[in-house]
This record gives C-alpha cells, structure tokens and sequence, in this order.
C-alpha cells in the first residue's frame, strides 16, 4: 500500500481529473427519469458502465438494484446510495427541465441531483479510482445503486443481503450529508388509524355515524401526543421521538354522502428503544381511539423487475458510538482525502442504514454530496465541488480502514430494536 501522503495524492490527482467525467455521468443518471418503480433505464445504464470501468463482477439482483464488485479481499464493504427518486411534479415550478441534468455556476440541477444520484456518481468514481491505483487487495467493495427506497427504506438491500447473500462487514450509506459524516439517525414509522361508522345521505345525516366525526378529537391528541414528546428527555444523540398526522382518508359514493369509514394516516419518528409494539399501543390508548383500529401500514408494491417483497412500513433507529472503529475510520478517510477535520452528526431524514445498522447491526456509516434541504424540490442540486470531494473521500475509506482493521469482536454496532425483523 502505498504511503498515506501518496495515497492521498494519487486519490487527489485522479479525482480532479476525473471530474468532468463524473460531472457528465451524473447529468446522464440525472437525465433519465426513475421514479420508484420505474428505474429500469438507469439500472441498465449503470451496470453497463460498470462494465465499462472493469469491474470483477457485475450484476442486477432479483428485486432491480444494480451491483458492481471490485477487489475479492477478506473484508466487504458495501457502498449504498439510492438511484430512484421521487416525482418530479409541475415542471413549471422548476427553474430548468428537472430531466436536463443543467450545469450552471458549478451547480449540477435536476431531480435526482441531491437525493440521490449524485452520491452515486461519487460512489462509483471513488471505486474506480481505487481500481485504477490497484489497492483493492485486501477488501471487497460492493458499489450499489439500489432501488425503492423512497417508498421503503432497506427493503432493496434486504434482498441483496438477505436473499442474494452479499453480506458486508462494513456499510457506507451514500445520501445529502453536506459533507459531513452521519453515524445514526431517528427511525420511522407510517401507521394507519382506521374509524368505523355508518354512512348515509348528507341530508340526513342524523342516520349516519359519522367516522370523520369520531377522528377529530384523535387529530386534536395526537396534537398533544408530539408536545409531549418535544418535551421528553429524549436520547442524547437521536433526540426526541416526534408525531404528526399526515392524512386524513374517507370515501364515499359522492360528495354528499356520509362515509362509512375514515382513516387518519401518522408519521411517527423514532427514537432509542421505541418499538412496533409501543407506537402501536400509544396511539390505541389516546382519547376518542378506543373504537379505532391502529396498525403499521404495510407495503406491497412490485419493483422494477416485478419482484414484490412485503413489508411494513417500521423502520428502526440506528447509531454507531463515536469510538467505533468505522467511524474513526471514516474521520481519518476524511482527514487524508479533504485535508481538514470532519463534523460527526446524525441524519435528520431516514435511510437504508435502517436496515443494514437498524435490522442487522452491520457497522454503517454516511457521508454524501449535496444539501439536504435541495430533496424532494424544484430546487434539487448538488455542487461539482461537492461530487469530487466525496469521491476522494469514498475512494480513501477503504484503505484507511483495512490499515487500523479492528480485531474480533470489536466491530458491533447499535441497532435500537432488536425484534425488528422484515
């Protein structure tokens, strides 16, 4: 292995030479639209130029996400970042063509820029400067562009893991970080409130039992539920649990009929140790719930390739202590590649580390291009600067770790539930 001052200048040179390379396959995943579901055309552009680079094996896996080996050494690592997005929605609030992948003041804009295509990009770049320096003796590096995520956090690499047994030691999940490094976030959940009632013509509605009725004064303590919640101790690094209603849903023949049912749908982020059966059972005890039924809303929807994996809609909260060996790692990585001293935070949105950290307690890590606060709007972008620096960082981190490989039994993590099996 080369010196950590010429590892870092072999990284440095490449990336910056690489650039407008990087820049313009991040404008062609950017230009290919992929809404969950449909992210067909981007998969097959990404395994084919995973090809291209050389990479030992290529592959799509049962559920669509495509997946690129290099190196065949002792220790896996695993590079996640999600290649579907979610609508673009009216075109016309968009400063450019949300599907033009524009370059403008070193900005690259479109849907998918931030969240999460661009991290991709740098994924895939940084694999391949570490082909190039050929230093991919001693680990495997999965490089994934996975799928579905936006509607189901994790289920894609649970196929991959679980299904198509590529098993890391290690995961780095590539989402909007700023650039700083991300050891945990909250969990979440989507549960359904469901009211009975009896439906009847709206100019009569003395003979209806009006469901929409019966949800209000739950609206009203969920309310409540959050400022209690806002107001608890909370976990020193997660934070506080939070609630919200998200949607209230009734259907009837007509605008003048009484539903029969209506059902109030809830956002519940997660914290240390809250799980399936507790959310479930606070909602359930709120006052004006006791004829509600509550649960966990499950998801059914097929992928790209047809393949349909059911799950719920529960996702765990993850952390890794700050002195654990990946995360250490990951700041040396980021000392070598930036030449400066990383921030260690937490995510505020949720991501596949609910699955790999959150179910299955493999050590992860994030870091990623881009502001989170470009996802999901007309606004998504990601800077060029951006793209390179986390591609040196992504191209350091294996290396780096397998230099100070921790011994046995020193590579646990903390996933907050441990029932919390898809």
């Amino acid at each position: 292995m080369k010196t950590q001052a010429g590892l870092a200048e072999a990284i440095t040179h490449r990336a910056e030479r690489l650039e407008p390379e990087l820049v313009e396959f991040a404008r062609r995943i950017i230009a290919i639209p992929s809404v969950t579901g449909s992210e067909g055309d981007v998969i097959t552009l990404i395994a084919e130029t995973m090809r291209g680079f050389g990479f030992e094996r290529v592959f799509v896996d049962r559920i669509g996400n495509a997946v690129g080996q290099i190196g065949t050494g002792r220790v896996k690592i695993m590079y996640d970042a999600h290649v579907d997005t979610v609508q673009a929605g009216d075109y016309a609030g968009w400063p450019c063509h949300p599907f033009e992948g524009k370059v403008d003041g070193g900005i690259i804009y479109g849907r998918g820029a931030c969240d999460d295509k661009g991290a991709f990009a740098a994924i895939l770049y940084g694999a391949r400067i570490l082909k190039e320096l050929a230093v991919a003796n001693d680990f495997t590096l999965y490089v994934v562009g996975s799928v579905g995520e936006e509607n189901g956090e994790g289920l894609a690499l649970s196929v991959l893991i679980d299904d198509e047994g590529i098993v890391p030691d290690y995961v780095v999940i590539a989402e909007a970080s700023g650039l700083t490094l991300r050891r945990g976030h909250r969990g979440r959940a989507l549960l359904e409130m469901t009211f009975p009632g009896r439906g009847a013509h709206a100019s009569t509605p003395e003979l209806a039992d009006n469901p929409i009725y019966k949800a209000a004064p739950v609206i009203t303590a969920v309310e409540g539920l959050h400022r209690r919640l806002a107001s608890g101790a909370g976990h020193e690094f997660l934070g506080r649990g939070s609630v919200a209603v998200t949607r209230l849903g009734a259907t009837s023949p007509s605008l003048n009929t009484v539903p029969a049912t209506a059902t109030l749908y809830i956002d519940r982020r997660l914290t240390a140790d809250e799980t399936r059966q507790s959310i479930v059972a606070e909602l359930a005890a709120l006052p004006g719930a006791e004829e509600a039924a509550v649960s966990i809303v499950k998801v059914d929807e097929p992928s790209h390739t047809g393949y349909c994996k059911p799950c719920e809609e529960f996702f765990p909260p993850w952390f890794l202590p700050e002195g654990h060996p990946l995360v250490q790692a990951g700041a040396a990585a980021y000392r070598l590649a930036m030449g400066r001293e990383p921030r260690i935070e937490r995510w505020d949105f949720s991501t596949n580390g609910t699955y790999t950290m959150g179910v299955k307690g493999i050590p992860t890590i994030g870091f990623g291009p881009g502001e989170a606060r470009y996802c999901h709007t007309p606004l998504d972008q990601v800077p060029v600067w951006h793209l390179t620096e986390a591609t040196k960082f992504y191209a350091a981190l294996p290396p780096v770790l397998l230099d100070g490989q921790p011994g046995e039994g020193e590579t646990e993590g903390r996933p907050c539930e441990d029932d919390a099996e898809r």
